[in-house]
């Protein structure tokens, strides 16, 4: 009978124990819930920023597109142009002035094109990265 007046004893001294692991057990395993519930916000936050910005660059190089197109197409047209002045110019002096003339136009279109494309770039990414630092900045 010594032996399980001892035994009961111990069988009380480890429930308790147990309890307390199980709690433990049960508040780390709310824990990582709510870590997977706050990782699983940023994911879909992150795929629909994703969406958002490839929709914007999208447009944006649609945009791209269409004006390198048509720069070349001025270009070529002003060519043409350059072409048939200098054909009908009567000396030297006169063609020298009508390339100088073309070379400016050129050159200023060019950098106004390239001021233009830039601008469309950059505005592209602050839009693109909007959703990406508001996330940060929580």
């Amino acid at each position: 009978m010594a032996k399980t007046t001892k035994t009961a004893p111990r069988a009380k001294a480890e429930a308790r124990p147990t309890e307390a692991a199980t709690k433990t057990i049960e508040s780390g395993m709310d824990t990582m819930a709510g870590i997977a519930s706050k990782f699983s916000g940023y994911t879909e936050d992150g795929v629909k920023a994703l969406k958002d910005s490839a929709a914007l660059s999208t447009e944006t190089m649609r945009e791209i597109g269409s004006r390198n197109m048509n720069f070349m197409t001025q270009a070529m047209e002003q060519g043409v142009e350059l072409t048939q002045a200098l054909a009908s110019a009567r000396d030297p002096r006169e063609m020298f002035q009508i390339q100088s003339g073309y070379a400016k136009s050129m050159f200023s279109a060019y950098t106004a094109e390239f001021t233009a494309q830039s601008e469309l770039c950059m505005g592209a990414w602050r839009e693109a990265a909007k959703p990406f630092m508001s996330r940060f900045a929580k």
